[in-house]
């Protein structure tokens, strides 16, 4: 079958949501299915202009960049422009295609960037099958316009039971609130996933002293936490370092911390980094941190970066928020830490370097429940299984 993908992401960098969407397009091109995955627009990920090219294929994946640049526009009123242009030439080309395309997935969409696409493939009787890994309508924000689009989020979940055949959703949260909305029945859950095969498995037996996170920088990410509690338990290990890897969209709030605390000797910036290279950063640490905050934004959702950092067999420490207690047991295959409580974080920091050994049993541990439940090829069949149904059922 013929899918078209469409995601409002940056396709070549090491954000986890990308690797998402590459790992099950391999995975159902496996099951003799043609993937196309098209981009709305550029983000401010690609600002470094890691993605130097509008289309083509990546990893043998076709993409293509519907706003025919892959470049983040410095003005508001260019991005507008951008996005419009995106959603035109998405409704064409589905127009166009309309008798070559068996279903689309949409990932993640947003109303005030989406319906058109809803609509023309209700019109085109198009099967849908949406994936939400996210409740954007519970974004905190201050920002006029982001209160704005966070507004009209909130009508999706009226109309996912009128535009899609499916949903898909990465938390057993998601599913319950979405449940009061759509058909229980019509909703999977397909929990964050990994390609493990990226990821070689060490034991750190040469204590590195070095902490690492890899994610992106919003409030939800509590990156700030991370800096505060390392900035503690640095007084008892002073050779203690941090590497905070990928792009940073808050970078003067964070070097003003950072300078503030004293730590512009001790702290390394990474900035973008390529999908390709989420390995080799995440294997120069031997302590991975996620740290997501308590608000709703965070326990809807699930931390997918926390997935990799589990492949890799390095310890991990997470806050303990959403579906996480469900796939891990503290002390056992990671160490959680309650949200924004920043001396018990400190506390587990100076833990792993105190019980190097056992922590690094941890990290093995954690490295077989990214295998028994994480891995993106546990869940192709029952994808797969969705998206011929989906066509069977428009039929």
């Amino acid at each position: 079958m013929k899918i078209a993908w469409f995601a409002n992401i940056d396709f070549q960098e090491g954000n986890a949501a990308n690797a998402r969407i590459r790992a099950f397009a391999h995975g159902l091109k496996k099951s003799n299915h043609t993937v196309f995955v098209f981009l709305l627009s550029s983000t401010q990920f690609n600002t470094s202009g890691t993605n130097s090219k509008h289309k083509g294929l990546f990893q043998g994946i076709y993409f293509n960049y519907l706003s025919g640049s892959v470049f983040w526009p410095v003005s508001s009123i260019s991005r507008i422009i951008n996005y419009q242009k995106a959603m035109f030439n998405a409704c064409l080309l589905l127009i166009k295609k309309r008798k070559y395309f068996n279903t689309v997935l949409l990932y993640n969409p947003r109303f005030l960037f989406f319906f058109p696409i809803y609509l023309t493939c209700k019109v085109l009787r198009l099967p849908v099958i949406i994936e939400k890994t996210e409740l954007e309508e519970s974004i905190q924000t201050k920002k006029a316009v982001h209160k704005l689009i966070r507004f009209t989020d909130s009508f999706d979940k009226f109309l996912f039971k009128h535009f899609c055949t499916h949903l898909i959703v990465i938390s057993d949260k998601l599913s319950q609130f979405y449940a009061k909305y759509y058909p229980k029945d019509k909703i999977t859950i397909i929990p964050a996933i990994v390609d493990t095969s990226r990821f070689v498995a060490k034991t750190h037996n040469n204590t590195k002293y070095t902490l690492g996170y890899l994610g992106s920088f919003a409030q939800k990410d509590n990156v700030e936490g991370i800096i505060k509690s390392f900035s503690l338990a640095i007084n008892d290990f002073p050779n203690l370092r941090l590497k905070l890897i990928g792009f940073n969209s808050q970078k003067k709030t964070i070097d003003q911390l950072i300078h503030g605390l004293g730590l512009d000797e001790s702290i390394e910036q990474s900035g973008l980094i390529a999908y390709e290279n989420v390995p080799e950063w995440l294997q120069k640490c031997d302590l991975l941190i996620s740290y997501r905050n308590s608000e709703a934004y965070s326990t809807f959702g699930f931390p997918t970066k926390l997935v990799e950092y589990l492949a890799t067999g390095i310890p991990v420490i997470c806050s303990n928020i959403g579906d996480i207690n469900r796939y891990l047991q503290h002390d056992i295959n990671v160490c959680l830490v309650e949200p924004e409580d920043y001396l018990s974080l400190k506390n587990a920091i100076i833990d792993r370097y105190t019980h190097y050994e056992h922590f690094n049993t941890i990290g093995s541990n954690g490295r077989l429940v990214a295998d028994t439940f994480f891995d993106y090829r546990l869940y192709i069949n029952k994808l797969n299984h969705l998206v011929v149904s989906s066509v069977k059922e428009e039929k």
